[in-house]
């Protein structure tokens, strides 16, 4: 396992290095309001399970340091999700049979391994496939959405190679300012928005962005060549 497997999400690659990560002291300390629903800092503590994981590759940051930042991540994950959910059920933003299709016999193709592993059942598999399929055509979808409104950077991450990071921004502070969330505590705040706004070094070039068809299409056409 390596930093960028432990770390992958859009949102918090900034964290590490640029905060000094504190964490308020009452357990059940209001942290955030998100779509009027609070958060506490109780809601936000990761397992001893995770905070293991995170500290035997974070090897230079403190117990309760990695309690931090994954809590500070656990949080922007809650804003990112709500948010993004929200965005696709407002704007009516479901993948159709073609576009899940496309993407579970993609998927089926990189884990054809499994059909011959035991400790699944075919229809377990199945659903699982299928899940991933919704999912990833789903994710594109909204990332296409998401491009067409706002423009901005576009990024390469593991699980969406398109990634509207630019975009993001945007919507982010769109949902601030008509109140859907807010961030009390200033720490967590500060990881947030630091991380949401970071510069990337990396971005496509505006004549590379394609979300004419879905990614794994082009990528599969690529690799056909």
């Amino acid at each position: 396992m390596t930093r960028s497997d432990v770390i992958p999400m859009v949102l918090f690659a900034a964290i590490v290095v640029s905060l000094g990560i504190n964490t308020p002291q009452a357990a059940n300390e209001i942290i955030a309001r998100l779509f009027n629903k609070s958060i506490s800092q109780s809601e936000l503590q990761p397992s001893k399970a995770d905070v293991e994981r995170f500290q035997s590759v974070l090897t230079d940051k403190s117990e309760k340091e990695v309690k931090a930042l994954l809590a500070q991540r656990a949080l922007g994950t809650k804003i990112t999700e709500s948010v993004l959910a929200d965005f696709a059920s407002r704007n009516a933003i479901e993948p159709n049979a073609g576009e899940v299709q496309s993407a579970y016999a993609v998927i089926k193709l990189w884990t054809v391994d499994l059909d011959e592993n035991s400790s699944y059942q075919e229809d377990e598999l199945e659903r699982y496939r299928l899940a991933m399929a919704e999912g990833m055509a789903k994710s594109w979808k909204v990332s296409k959405a998401l491009y067409e409104a706002y423009g901005g950077d576009v990024v390469f991450q593991q699980d969406n190679p398109l990634t509207p990071v630019g975009a993001y921004q945007k919507l982010f502070e769109q949902y601030r300012e008509q109140g859907e969330f807010v961030i009390y505590d200033p720490v967590f705040k500060a990881a947030f928005w630091n991380s949401v706004r970071m510069k990337y070094a990396n971005t496509y070039d505006e004549g590379n962005i394609d979300f004419s068809v879905p990614w794994w299409e082009k990528s599969m056409t690529a690799a056909e060549k």
